[in-house]
């Protein structure tokens, strides 16, 4: 009987090693319909005709957004191009949310784009070649914005992009 409790151990610890590497890198780059892997949805997909930045071509860029709560109280809205891949994130609750869960595939440029950027006690502005992280907080209070400027539609400001 003792032999099998070691081995009820090894089994257990293999579906959770599986199911922890079947969760989502979800965030940037990826569909908005996956945006629930990111937490509970709070908010439907909305569609809306972005007004087109000053200077920029005249029309609109369609922009869809989805707005998520992560289990931790922190509000995330993706916003989507016209194809649903997501280009933009905000987010804004009492914790840190798991940026390398949001950026997915940018997390290793952003990771050493920070490296290179002086950065402060409570706020931190990241541009690396492509992505774009401004994020700010103290105790109880997180909120940030990042996008992928290759990604971004023509005619979308993302700097207008409130957490």
């Amino acid at each position: 009987m003792t032999s099998f409790r070691p081995q009820l151990f090894l089994f257990s610890a293999g579906v959770l090693l599986a199911l922890l590497g079947a969760s989502a890198q979800a965030g940037l780059g990826r569909p908005l319909s996956e945006a629930a892997r990111d937490g509970q949805p709070v908010a439907q997909v909305q569609r809306y005709a972005a007004q087109a930045a000053s200077g920029a071509a005249a029309g609109a860029a369609s922009v869809q957004t989805q707005t998520v709560q992560t289990p931790q109280g922190v509000a995330i809205t993706e916003y989507a191009n016209a194809a649903g891949t997501v280009f933009a994130i905000t987010w804004k609750g009492p914790f840190k949310p798991d940026l390398q869960q949001l950026l997915g595939s940018y997390f290793a440029p952003y990771v050493q784009a920070a490296k290179t950027q002086t950065q402060q006690l409570n706020l931190s502005m990241v541009k690396g070649s492509d992505i774009v992280v401004h994020s700010a907080g103290r105790m109880r209070g997180f909120l940030g914005v990042a996008w992928v400027p290759t990604l971004v539609p023509a005619g979308f400001d993302p700097s207008r992009l409130q957490p």
